[in-house]
């Protein structure tokens, strides 16, 4: 089904540009694969609405390496000016002569949405908790064996790169560009693909790269341009480093 949403094509393109299938993104953050299409879809009256479509995005995003915060704004821009709301409809009937009786359907109806916002903050607060504990299961991090974390069978390959100081980086996934420009120093972006990894640098020794939790030696020398192919191999490799 073609998308009608430019939020929810932006959303599909970043994912399949990083060769992510929609099960892939739905076991690493819990999310139903329905919402998920739903959402590329733009099919909003098909998700809860509110707070909880943020956190989907903001989940899914995390896990693809993009920046939550913009994806949720792009998100919100979206639908408010689509005018979409999650409002109760209004039933077709004359208004109530009783004002005291009206007032009193008021306040239980108050009461009722008080109590529902306190248990959906509670039910976002237990969402988020489990996305935490599924991303740390999907990169485990154990200081004696940080060289050994393999990917799982069909799994993604993800890439983790910092910088130390200012860089031209380029960056393709999967023979498709995922990232050319200038990075900064102290500035971190994430990655993923399904087979390999492109990494280019004006200056390789500004570049750490970190690869399913991995670290990875130097590209190169400092003020030296460089460039390093990364698959799989490199995540298995222990004591001989990168290939």
């Amino acid at each position: 089904m073609a998308s009608t949403s430019p939020f929810g094509e932006h959303l599909k393109r970043e994912r399949e540009m990083r060769g992510v299938t929609l099960e892939e993104v739905s076991s690493a953050t819990r999310i139903s694969t329905k919402f998920l299409v739903a959402i590329e879809n733009g099919q909003w009256d098909q998700l809860p609405g509110g707070a909880f479509n943020r956190g989907f995005i903001r989940s899914t995003s995390r896990y693809l390496g993009l920046d939550e915060d913009g994806m949720v704004a792009e998100y919100s821009l979206e639908t408010e000016n689509n005018g979409t709301t999650h409002a109760l409809p209004r039933a077709g009937v004359a208004p109530p002569r009783d004002w005291r009786r009206m007032g009193a359907a008021v306040g239980f109806l108050l009461l009722l949405a008080a109590g529902g916002w306190v248990a959906g903050s509670k039910i976002i607060a237990r969402l988020r908790m489990n996305v935490t504990a599924a991303h740390a299961a999907k990169t485990p991090l154990q200081a004696s064996d940080a060289r050994s974390v393999a990917p799982p069978n069909g799994g993604p390959l993800q890439l983790v790169v910092r910088m130390s100081a200012p860089a031209e980086v380029r960056v393709i996934a999967d023979g498709k560009a995922a990232f050319e420009g200038k990075t900064a120093a102290n500035e971190e972006k994430r990655f993923v693909a399904r087979d390999a990894f492109e990494i280019s640098a004006s200056d390789s020794g500004a570049v750490q790269l970190e690869l399913n939790g991995q670290p990875l030696p130097k590209m190169g020398a400092a003020g030296q341009s460089g460039r390093i192919t990364l698959t799989a191999k490199d995540v298995k490799s222990s004591a001989g480093g990168v290939h």
